[in-house]
């Protein structure tokens, strides 16, 4: 169904996700489209995996006392909040040296708040 109209599929997310939707110019909206289209396999078995696999294995990796050693960084959008997802609570439980930052922008991080990913991602290389 997805391949069948990857195209509408994608853009829908691209158009919804996006607080900004000057923040995704036309060029990149095309690359987006064009990888989103050739993995959708891919996109989908991550979505499987992620709603049976992984769950196996992250309760066996809990349960064997398994964690981050290395700092961890965690950039949550602020509407993740307002949906349920907690993801400081939920990191923490794997990454005793996370920093958590909440961005105001939607899905893109990278493409609408570009200054605040890369200050994440220089600090996160800092520690």
């Amino acid at each position: 169904m997805i391949a069948a109209s990857a195209d509408a599929f994608f853009g829908h997310f691209l158009d919804l996700w996006a607080n900004d939707p000057h923040a995704i110019p036309g060029d990149v909206r095309a690359a987006y489209l064009d990888a989103c289209r050739d993995a959708v396999p891919s996109i989908v078995a991550d979505y499987r995996a992620s709603a049976g696999i992984d769950l196996d294995h992250d309760r066996a990796d809990r349960e064997a006392g398994n964690r981050l050693r290395m700092p961890v960084t965690v950039l949550q959008q602020d509407w993740g909040a307002a949906l349920g997802f907690d993801a400081a609570a939920l990191w923490r439980a794997w990454a005793p040296d996370l920093r958590h930052t909440t961005v105001t922008c939607g899905h893109f991080m990278a493409e609408e708040a570009p200054a605040d990913v890369a200050k994440a991602l220089r600090d996160l290389l800092a520690r």
